[in-house]
């Protein structure tokens, strides 16, 4: 194509130039000349095209060689990788026969050892399930290795059974010891300290009369962030020092009753769980009985001040009644107005406690209903699978009853303690205005 380019190209040219050439030229000759001309320039470039066509098909062929070359060294590739397979094949299932010619052989010659073996293997396990969190883990830091080797192999040599046995009279020693150790604690803020802990048998481990937990990832115990009652913790002594008989808790479980224990809510927890109506309840209650405690104070005080004539403003207004008036009559009726004053004064805030004590049982029993729809709530939503999730509603109905029976019978205890009190001082109120009275008439 380029060529025939070339050609027509040429044929242009040579008419433009006839065309602009002034002088006159044989018409013969110039055809000729062209013609030679075109000849020429299409040998060349038939020339050039023969070598480009010629040099392209040589690279050809050198690449399809190198393709064979190729393809024959993947073949060979092949073939070995298939041979080796085959080898490999057959040596396996070789050595899977041989191996089960040793393991029957392996068999007949252990015997009862057999036996043995898988014992031990099981007593490892078993201890080093007993040991993985106990409290003697720091002072034997290669146990878990040895009982790991010894509960994977199956072949035991003798060092094996002696490591087992040595291992199992460690354990069995040092449950019957009282032991001061220096380990690694984690105190609150995270940080690692060295103290001195003591460890009961492998029951409890404690610090400075405080219950410690293990920390196997660390190396480390961490003390309990909620402690038991102070009563158990008084009774832990210096016993590793002295070999005298002595009382101390221990938990028998390894950890298992503490964590129970330790699990039992608080006061606060518990009056928490009746949320804001138990809140409630105690808040009126703590405010009725404090104020009951308040009234009792003064009128304990004033019927004290009665009884001893110290308290000389009630009985210094009838006494002057009873001079100013000649009339037991109109006598009579002031110090009536005089009790009616001094019996309201009195029972201040009396009926108040009473309706405290009132209302308390009322606002339990308004928590209890609160608690019951939210526990068929609670089943409606998660059903009856799970306990823990109607616990929250039972806890609340539950807690918010105890607490209003707590509150409303100190405080009906206080209402009638208060109203006796009240009654007795106008009681004798009312006996020195009849003295009063006897003494007139006279």
């Amino acid at each position: 194509m380029k060529n025939y380019l070339l050609i027509i190209f040429s044929f242009i040219s040579l008419f433009i130039g006839a065309q602009d050439s002034e002088e006159p030229v044989d018409p013969n000759i110039e055809r000729v000349e062209k013609i030679q001309d075109l000849i020429n320039r299409v040998e060349k470039n038939r020339d050039e095209l023969s070598l480009s066509e010629t040099a392209r098909v040589d690279e050809f062929i050198k690449k399809v060689a190198d393709r064979r070359f190729l393809l024959s060294k993947a073949k060979k590739q092949l073939a070995d990788e298939e041979s080796r397979n085959k080898r490999l094949e057959d040596l396996f299932e070789k050595n899977e026969l041989k191996l089960a010619e040793l393991e029957t052989e392996l068999n007949i010659k252990l015997g009862v050892l057999g036996e043995l073996f898988g014992v031990a293997r099981q007593m490892a396990g078993e201890l080093q399930a007993d040991s993985e969190s106990a409290y003697n883990f720091t002072e034997h830091p290669n146990r878990t290795n040895a009982l790991n080797e010894i509960g994977q192999i199956k072949v035991h040599n003798l060092k094996n059974l002696e490591d087992l046995w040595v291992l199992h009279l460690n354990e069995i020693a040092s449950s019957g010891e009282v032991k001061e150790i220096d380990a690694n604690v984690i105190n609150s803020d995270g940080d690692i300290t060295t103290e001195k802990l003591v460890r009961y048998g492998p029951f409890n481990m404690v610090k400075n009369k405080s219950f410690v937990k293990t920390d196997v990832p660390n190396n480390a115990f961490s003390v309990l962030q909620k402690q038991p009652d102070r009563s158990l913790l008084r009774k832990f002594r210096s016993h590793y020092k002295n070999d005298e008989y002595s009382v101390a808790p221990i938990d028998p479980t390894r950890g298992f009753l503490l964590s129970l224990y330790l699990d039992k809510p608080s006061t606060f927890e518990r009056i928490a769980q009746g949320k804001l109506i138990g809140f409630i309840i105690v808040l009126i209650g703590s405010i009725g009985l404090i104020f009951a405690g308040y009234r009792y104070f003064r009128l304990y005080t004033y019927s004290k001040a009665i009884k001893s004539n110290d308290n000389s403003d009630v009985f210094n207004k009838i006494q002057e009644i009873s001079d100013n008036s000649n009339d037991v009559d109109a006598f009579e009726r002031e110090c009536d107005e005089v009790l009616l004053t001094v019996n309201g004064n009195l029972s201040w805030g009396v009926n108040w406690i009473k309706f405290l004590a009132a209302v308390a049982p009322l606002l339990g029993l308004l928590g209890t209903v609160i608690g019951m729809i939210e526990t068929f709530q609670a089943i409606t939503v998660f059903g009856t699978g799970d306990p823990k999730q109607m616990a929250g509603g039972i806890s609340q109905a539950l807690v918010t009853t105890m607490l209003g029976l707590i509150f409303a019978a100190p405080l009906l205890a206080m209402y009638t303690l208060l109203s006796e009190k009240v009654s007795e001082i106008l009681q004798e109120i009312e006996e020195f205005v009849a003295v009063t009275i006897v003494k007139k008439i006279k």
